[in-house]
Formats: C-alpha cells, sequence, structure tokens
C-alpha cells in the first residue's frame, strides 16, 4: 500500500517544485521593472506565497494514505481514465502554446517558465495518482498512447507542410515564402479591381535576381506596408517603377521589393542581417517613418510583442512549418492582421475631432521615453549596411495629413497602429511623423548618407493615397519616378564605376 501513495507523493514534490520556481521568479522581480509582470508582480508574488503555504499544509494533512483514500478517492473514482490522460497531455500542450505565442515578460523568466510547465502537468498527474492499482496502471498505458499520439501526429503533420508550403531560405518571421502568386481583389479608390501579387525564388516581390548578378546593380527597397504596395499588382509598386525608370538609364538594373507590412526601423535592422546579409545588394533604399510613430501613441506598449530573435522559440520556429502555421493563425485571428487576398477600406474615415486634443509640448520629443529612439535605430541601420558593404539611401515618409486647419479638426484615423492615449488630431499626427522624418535627415547628414526628402515631394491629396499613407497607384508611380530621378541625379556618387 505504501507504493500506491508514493507516486501520489511524488506529484506534491513536483508541485510544490513548480510553485517554488514561480515564487522565486516573481520575487525576484522589482516591481516597477517590467522583467516579469511589470509592477504586479510583488503582489502575484504574496499570492502564489499564500497558494505555496496552503499546499504544503495539505501535503502534510494528506501524508498519510488512510486519509488520501478516504478524502480524495472517491472524486477520482467518478473521473474517467481518458479525461486523467488528456489533462495530463493537453494541459502542458495549451503551456507550450502560450509560451510559444504569446512572448510577454512573464514568460520570459527561466525560472518562471520551468515552474509553470512543471505545474501544467499536476493535474492531470494529481487524478491518476488517485486511482486504485488496476485503474492506475491503465491510466498509465493510455496516457503514454496519448504521448505517442500526438508526437507522430506532430511529425506527420511537419512532413506534410515542408511538402506542400514553399520554404524560405531566410528567416521564416518574415513571411518571404519564394513563387507566391495571388489574385488581388481590391475595392480602393485609386487602385485598379485586379492585380496580381507575386513572389521571386528569394521571397521578394519583383522578377527573379539576375544570373549575373555581378554584373547588375541590384537593390532592395525595405520598409513596411507602403513599400509593399500589397494592394497594387506587382507591376504598378513604386519598387517596380524605380526599376523602369532606372533600366531606361542603365538597363543592368534590378529591385527586389523587402517591403514587409507593420515593419519599423529596428526590424528593418532584423531584415538586414537575416537576408541582406545573404543576397548582398549594391544598395538598401529605406522608406520608413510611419510604423515607428507607435512610442508616440502607446509609450512603453508600443513594442509588440513578437518572438524573440534568439533563443529557444526563435530556433523552434526555424524549423517547424507547423509552429510557423499557427503563429500565423494567431497573427491573423488574434493579432487582427489582415489578409491580402481582398483589400477593402475599413480604417480610413475623417472623423471630426469631438473634443480637445492632449496638450503638447513644445519639443515633441518630450513625449517619447527615449527621444532618440529613432536616431539611433537609423545609425544602427547606416552601420549594418556598411559593415556588409551595401549602402544605404534613405526616403521621408510622405503622408495624406498635413498641418493645416483642415487636419486640426479631423481624428488621427491611424488606429492599426493602436490609437493613442488621448484625442489626437490628424494634424498632430503629421507634425509627429514631420519630426521623425527630420530626425532622419539630421541622422543621415552626420553620417554622410544620402537622404532623399520624398515627403514634401508628394502632394496631400486623396489622389495619391488611398488612406493617410497608403498609395494609389498614382501615388506609387509619382514616388517610383521621384525616387528614381534622386538616384540618377547622384549617379556618380551612388554608383561608382567599376
Amino acid at each position: 500500500m505504501k507504493k500506491d501513495i508514493s507516486f501520489l507523493r511524488a506529484v506534491i514534490i513536483l508541485a510544490s517544485a513548480g510553485l517554488t520556481l514561480v515564487f522565486a521568479a516573481l520575487f525576484n522581480s522589482r516591481s516597477t521593472s517590467g522583467v516579469i509582470a511589470g509592477k504586479w508582480s510583488f503582489q502575484m508574488g504574496i499570492v502564489l506565497l499564500v497558494v505555496l503555504t496552503a499546499w504544503i499544509t495539505t501535503a502534510v494533512l494528506f501524508s498519510r494514505e488512510s486519509t488520501v483514500r478516504k478524502r480524495l478517492s472517491p472524486v477520482a473514482s467518478r473521473i474517467p481514465e481518458f479525461a486523467a490522460g488528456l489533462l495530463t497531455v493537453l494541459l502542458p500542450l495549451l503551456f507550450f502554446t502560450v509560451w510559444f505565442l504569446f512572448p510577454v515578460p512573464i514568460l520570459q523568466r527561466r525560472s518562471f517558465v520551468a515552474g509553470a510547465a512543471l505545474l501544467s502537468l499536476v493535474p492531470g498527474l494529481t487524478v491518476t495518482a488517485l486511482y486504485k492499482p488496476p485503474k492506475l496502471k491503465s491510466t498509465l498505458g493510455s496516457t503514454a498512447v496519448m504521448v505517442f499520439s500526438f508526437v507522430l501526429a506532430a511529425v506527420l503533420s511537419e512532413v506534410v507542410l515542408h511538402n506542400i508550403m514553399p520554404q524560405s531560405i531566410f528567416n521564416p518571421r518574415f513571411g518571404l515564402r519564394p513563387y507566391q502568386n495571388v489574385e488581388l481583389e481590391v475595392d480602393l479608390p485609386g487602385i485598379s479591381p485586379g492585380g496580381t501579387l507575386s513572389t521571386n525564388m528569394w521571397g521578394l516581390r519583383g522578377e527573379d535576381p539576375p544570373q549575373q548578378w555581378e554584373q547588375y546593380f541590384t537593390i532592395v527597397t525595405v520598409g513596411g506596408s507602403t513599400t509593399a504596395n500589397y494592394y497594387l499588382d506587382d507591376n504598378l509598386t513604386w519598387s517596380s517603377i524605380v526599376q523602369s525608370e532606372l533600366r531606361k538609364t542603365q538597363p543592368a538594373t534590378w529591385v527586389g521589393n523587402g517591403g514587409i507590412p507593420r515593419h519599423s526601423a529596428d526590424t528593418h535592422l532584423l531584415f538586414v542581417r537575416e537576408v541582406l546579409s545573404k543576397i548582398k545588394p549594391d544598395m538598401a533604399l529605406f522608406l520608413t517613418g510611419v510604423n515607428d510613430m507607435g512610442p508616440f501613441l502607446r509609450g512603453a506598449a508600443a513594442e509588440e510583442e513578437r518572438l524573440p530573435d534568439s533563443g529557444l522559440r526563435q530556433v523552434l520556429f526555424s524549423h517547424s512549418m507547423l509552429l510557423q502555421l499557427i503563429y500565423k493563425l494567431k497573427v491573423v485571428y488574434i493579432d487582427g492582421a489582415p489578409v491580402i487576398t481582398r483589400g477593402v477600406d475599413p480604417y480610413f474615415q475623417e472623423i471630426p475631432m469631438n473634443e480637445p486634443e492632449t496638450p503638447l509640448p513644445d519639443d515633441l520629443h518630450d513625449i517619447l521615453e527615449d527621444p532618440d529612439f529613432y536616431r539611433c535605430r537609423i545609425r544602427a541601420l547606416i552601420q549594418e549596411c556598411r559593415s556588409m558593404n551595401i549602402t544605404p539611401v534613405f526616403m521621408t515618409q510622405p503622408l495624406l495629413y498635413e498641418n493645416n486647419d483642415h487636419w486640426r479638426g479631423v481624428l488621427e484615423g491611424s488606429r492599426w497602429l493602436g490609437g493613442s492615449a488621448g484625442p489626437m488630431s490628424a494634424a498632430t499626427f503629421s507634425l509627429m511623423l514631420t519630426m521623425l522624418n527630420q530626425d532622419l535627415m539630421q541622422v543621415c547628414s552626420e553620417e554622410g548618407v544620402a537622404v532623399f526628402d520624398l515627403a514634401s515631394e508628394v502632394p496631400h491629396t486623396r489622389e495619391y493615397f488611398y488612406d493617410s499613407m497608403h498609395m494609389t497607384e498614382a501615388g506609387a508611380r509619382l514616388v517610383g519616378e521621384k525616387a528614381a530621378d534622386f538616384l540618377l541625379e547622384r549617379r556618380e556618387m551612388l554608383w561608382p564605376e567599376d
């Protein structure tokens, strides 16, 4: 009979270890830091201390076999065997999924993750341990079969997905799938109803890279959705226009479109390290700014929860097509990322300002926790490109809004960025982006890097924008032509003869 109870005691020890690890993680975080759970870390630790004390007390009271059997066995006997097995298998899987998909601060500390992982095993093992010997043996067998079945299903899923999903040769977080072909259904002002979005062998929009790569002048455009031009046909993106315009003067020119929606300057840096380091183009042409507006609108919460750039999550993500698929489903159905096969205009409306704006300081940098955050990001991009012998060229971000009376009476409409803490006019949004554009030009001037003030060249009209920042076909053509002219005017500086 003592052997019957030893399994339950092992479960109690397992749970105690898990609670202790989680407790230690919470109390090792200062209440004002964001390492674990921000200001709630200490309070959560106190609650857990109470739970841990209650658990230890319960373990002591139930230390005798007769007490355990008398109080808990009748409850366990009403739970079917398969339920105990499912709890043992599914709860750890659920915890793993949450840990993988939501890299929030509390799931970054190793001791917390280890403790929570142990605790996810406790409910199923506790029920199993309370079964009488014949039922206990049967339950352990069925649990082993479930574990084997899940492992087999995961392996088969990986095999199938590796055969039906094109694999990117780069970091899979970028979603650069080679040879995709999507027929677009678009209902947006200034954009043709139909079109094609396709990718080349690298997953970039544009032609396949030329076989005589060294004999071509090669450019990769880097930016967010205003560079990707997802709702425009392949041949109508501003990157494609740049290529066609440059080829009139220099036929051996290739331009690949590396725009990825929602990418900002910090993720551009990851793109440079993970993608451009392998491609090695002659030039990286950056259109950046609007996706770096987050710190203005949401403060510290502006940094999106995304998979870390290194560590176990990234290793698993890089090698598992199943996890990549699960992550993509999370991005679409939980994060609300738009699906690109059908374009509508759900975000942009000119909503009148019905209340006064939040007062602003004279220097808008004072709004930010780190006034130099954008300048530091641009410098990092420049240094990274130069370390790879890639010429960086930057363009400021154009916008429909401008600082005038009309837009001061309109609520800023970029709610996809998460909205602002208080009411903000479109004119103020324009001022903030203008400040980032000025920061960009300042850094480029200091670093001796070519920068084109594109924002001053694009009129603030609906002819060129279908919402506050994304371009119509006319807007993309204007941007492509202006960018090409800028490069051609500086041909001797940017394109030294080999």
